[in-house]
């Protein structure tokens, strides 16, 4: 989910704060150039985060939701 996010985010930063637009037909014009000229030069995600880390940082989340809940 924070991928997806993150990739809306990009898009509002660099294309949608930017300009002005007319018309709902230039924003989508503007968001499809964006998206053109990113994929010329792709990069792959690389996980950089261990699993056993991520299930820590799920348990002490839970423990700290289930504390501000009593």
């Amino acid at each position: 989910m924070n991928l997806v996010e993150r990739f809306f985010r990009q898009i509002t930063d660099d294309v949608v704060r930017e300009g002005s637009f007319a018309s709902v037909g230039e924003l989508v014009t503007a968001i499809n150039v964006h998206l053109a000229y990113h994929n010329l030069k792709p990069k792959p995600y690389r996980w950089k985060a261990e699993g056993a880390a991520i299930l820590e940082k799920i348990q002490r989340a839970r423990a700290a939701q289930s504390k501000s809940n009593e």
